[in-house]
Formats: C-alpha cells, structure tokens, sequence
C-alpha cells in the first residue's frame, strides 16, 4: 500500500471511529508503529487530526474541511514537484492570483517556506488565505463573495467585481479536467466564470494541474489555450495533448 493510500484510509477510520491507536492501526496496515507515528505526524501537520497518548482524534473539522485534506493528499508528490517549479515565475514585487486548489495551496505553502518578500496575492480560497499569514513582505487579498461548500472557494458577484477592477502579474489556476475538444475545465458554472475573470485580470496565465487530468471531463469550461501562457505539469501529459497545446502556443514546463 502506498504511503498516500494508508493516510487516506487513517483518516477514513478516523471518522468511522472517532479516535484509534497506534497500536491498533499498525496491525491493521501491517506496518510498525514507528511507520504510524509518522503518518499521524505528517496528517496532524495539515490539520487532519490531532495526535493523542497512543493514538489520534479528529479535530472539529466539517465534512468540506475533510474533502480540502484529503485532495492536498492525492498525488501530493506530483503536486509539490509542480508547486516548487511554479515559485520559479514568482519574483519579488509581483502580484499574483492563485484560485482556489489543492496545487495552488502548495505553491501557497512554497511561497511560506521560501520567504518570498514584497508579494501581493490574491485568492478566493481560505486556506491558502491563512497558509500565507505572517509571511514576511506578503499582503494577501481574499476576494469576497459566498462560500462553495464543495471546495471552500468564494465565488459570486462580490468576487467577480472585485477582479473586475484589479490587474495582475500572474495568475496560476488549478484545472479539472482538459480536452482537445473542450478545453479546460471545472465542476462548477460560478467557478468558470470567477476563473474567466481571474485570467482577465492577469498579465501571464499558468494552469497548474498533474497529468491526470488530461483527457478528464468536468462540468464548465473556464479556458482554451489561447487563453493560457504556461502549464506546468508533470512528465505523464499525454503526447498528443502536449502536442495540441505546443501547436496552440502553450508553453509547456515539466517537473
């Protein structure tokens, strides 16, 4: 079992049960405790639960707090890789959008561990809103709007008003699903039109995704690839789908 799949399946016993030993979950993985210890280290870390004497609770998260974590876990190696070559556009003084995603919480989180100065970002996300406070030099602006309970992102006329007035240096966004036939998607109509307006709102557009979303439907189309100046992604693109875009002028940049 890979070190991603045990975590997730902690944080499933965890809320069938309420609390679990280490004790307990070693044998049930099969691992040592040390191995648990580590898991319960690095989930606690992210706020997944607390660790207890000889075991771990769940802390008083909602059920959408629990969707966030357990997305910054799927494929969080490829994620992180394509986080900290996305830090490689950011420079000092610029202003930046990162929209609401579990990739643009690690460049979030990148931005934290590098001590990047005399940033402004801009987001539509609460966690990636509190990662960056008490970054020194950094000034972060949440747009306004409602909530959507699904992935905690604000939308709505609040948020497409406010980008409506503001101009960016960059924008990296998050993408569900890509097509040829389609181009980039989300689940959702009102996050297609706050992403619309984020991409508006920028000098430069990123789309910051692994590979598994290629060829991956999804609800609304926020972009084509006429709208978008770099994807950076990991080395499992499709080649045809990298070749469609290369034609379409999209700088592509791997991990």
């Amino acid at each position: 079992m890979f070190v991603e799949e045990r975590r997730n399946k902690i944080l499933e016993l965890l809320r069938k049960n309420s609390k679990m030993r280490v004790n307990d979950l070693a044998k049930i993985f099969g691992v040592s405790t040390v191995t648990i210890r580590k898991d319960l280290e690095y989930l606690e870390s992210i706020g997944a639960l607390v660790r207890t004497h000889g075991g771990a609770i769940l802390p008083n998260h909602s059920k959408t707090e629990w969707e966030f974590f357990r997305k910054l876990n799927l494929r969080k190696e490829e994620k992180q890789r394509i986080a900290r070559k996305a830090l490689y556009f950011i420079e000092n003084g610029d202003t930046i959008i990162l929209d609401s995603g579990s990739t643009t919480f690690y460049i979030a989180r990148e931005i934290r561990k590098n001590g990047n100065s005399h940033l402004t970002v801009v987001t539509n996300n609460i966690f990636i809103a509190e990662e960056l406070l008490g970054v020194t030099g950094t000034e972060i602006i949440i747009l306004g709007g409602s909530i959507r309970d699904h992935s905690l992102s604000l939308i709505g006329p609040w948020a497409m008003r406010y980008l409506q007035e503001i101009k960016v240096d960059k924008a990296f966004l998050g993408t569900l699903g890509f097509s040829q036939e389609r181009g980039f998607m989300t689940p959702s109509l009102v996050e297609a039109d706050v992403k619309r307006a984020m991409i508006k709102a920028a000098g430069k557009v990123f789309i910051v995704t692994d590979s598994s979303k290629f060829q991956r439907g999804a609800f609304a189309v926020f972009a084509q690839p006429e709208d978008v100046d770099f994807l950076i992604t990991d080395p499992g693109i499709p080649e045809d789908v990298e070749k469609y875009l290369l034609e379409n002028e999209v700088r592509i940049i791997k991990t």
